[in-house]
């Protein structure tokens, strides 16, 4: 009895703490959505300034082209990995001249989504929340309020909707990159044929999946940039807590990544059906 006591207290302590993890996230997640007006009204200026930072960056990200170029390149590399493996499984069975339809299937609803979600969890997401801590333990924050101007508008909102609006040029260059890698490799390296694989990838490449594909990811936008800013702009401990603070927020943005996902493609698939294969 001496032991199960303490272990229920402090199992008791640690329902309680998650609760209240749970509800300070929803009232921040609140009042950040209450403060869209107004950011409009008050800081457009502020939102292309935050566009141009997160779309190509600042200081070395700037250097190799910002968010852009990385987030291409992790879907170029992924549309590279799900061409080779469609040939060789294709291949196995003697139809290796279909691959290009499973590079279209899975380049357009699997990998590019969601190595989208997470390049832009581990680029944007982090320097939000490093941004936002940084001016937390320095007290700008503290500052603006002193100066009667609202925080969560100014810092929060704003980078939540550019983060919203920069999104469109990301995955319209990070479907293209995937895109492409599929039809370099098919046809260059496996000797697919132009013909073949143009025939193929665009008959069941149906342009709802990429409507479909661009909803997860604006989604996913939405959740990445909410948990990054929560964490940085609620961060403490001086520079060791911003950085504790970085590492949070990484891993509970890629965990929602992966569940709204889940979800949003649950929803559209179940009663969406665009691929019909029939001989």
């Amino acid at each position: 009895m001496s032991l199960t006591s303490p272990r229920l207290g402090v199992l008791r302590d640690a329902s309680i703490r998650g609760i209240d993890a749970i509800g300070a996230h929803g009232v921040f997640y609140a009042r950040v959505f209450k403060s869209i007006p107004r950011t409009f009204r008050h800081h457009p200026g502020e939102i292309l300034r935050l566009i141009a930072e997160l779309g190509t960056g600042t200081g070395a990200l700037a250097l190799v082209g910002g968010s852009v170029v990385i987030v291409t390149s992790i879907t170029f590399f992924a549309g590279a990995v799900a061409a080779a493996q469609g040939f060789e499984s294709s291949s196995s069975i003697g139809v290796g001249s279909l691959s290009p339809l499973l590079a279209a299937f899975f380049t357009a609803r699997l990998s590019t989504p969601l190595l989208a979600g997470v390049a832009l969890s581990v680029t944007l997401g982090a320097a939000t929340t490093s941004q936002l801590g940084a001016a937390r333990i320095s007290e700008e924050i503290d500052a603006l309020e002193v100066m009667a101007i609202p925080s969560v508008p100014y810092l929060v909102t704003t980078r939540l909707l550019a983060g919203m609006i920069v999104i469109t040029p990301l995955y319209v260059f990070a479907t293209l990159g995937g895109f492409l890698a599929d039809y370099l490799l098919l046809v260059f390296f496996y000797d697919v044929g132009q013909g073949n694989f143009s025939h193929y990838f665009f008959l069941y490449l149906h342009p709802l999946d990429i409507v479909f594909s661009y909803i997860q990811v604006l989604g996913m936008v939405v959740v990445v940039m909410l948990v990054h800013t929560y964490y940085g702009y609620t961060a403490k401990g001086g520079p060791a807590g911003v950085g504790e603070a970085v590492g949070r927020s990484v891993r509970a943005s890629l965990s929602g990544v992966m569940i709204v996902n889940l979800l949003i493609a649950m929803a559209i698939y179940a009663n969406f059906n665009t691929f019909h294969l029939a001989g």
